[in-house]
């Protein structure tokens, strides 16, 4: 299996994951005012084109049109420790998307070095770790 392949397995079972935990109403918005997607483009003023992220969930306030949170989740399966400098790519491209109607959660099946947690925490991002056994 390529790299391609198992990051998209890794995508779809966390996909599943997450959705699932949206729609028992243990996530951190409500299913009833929420839209979960897969490989959704998101406008970037900087890029001038569309990124394209793992997982987002949309959350609407009642009968406003546009969402008022964006949650963007980045799914890494990784056998070694994740770099601070993934951590530092994946917060770039939340800020570009939506600015501060955002929560970035970063999924992975390693763990993260000191300083890409230390980064993380300091960010605000979340960070999932599913164990290498729980996915296949």
């Amino acid at each position: 299996m390529d790299t391609v392949q198992k990051g998209n397995k890794f995508e779809n079972l966390v996909f599943k994951y997450i959705k699932q935990e949206l729609y028992n109403d243990n996530f951190l918005v409500s299913p009833r005012n929420s839209e979960i997607f897969q490989k959704k483009g998101y406008y970037s003023k900087d890029r001038q084109s569309n990124i394209i992220t793992d997982i987002s969930i949309e959350t609407f306030l009642p009968n406003i049109k546009n969402f008022g949170l964006l949650i963007i989740i980045e799914c890494k399966d990784y056998k070694k420790n994740v770099p601070i400098n993934d951590i530092e790519e994946f917060y770039a491209k939340v800020q570009q998307i939506a600015g501060i109607n955002v929560k970035g959660i970063f999924v992975t099946t390693a763990k993260l070095q000191n300083g890409a947690l230390k980064y993380a925490k300091s960010k605000g991002i979340g960070v999932l770790h599913l164990p290498p056994e729980s996915v296949k």
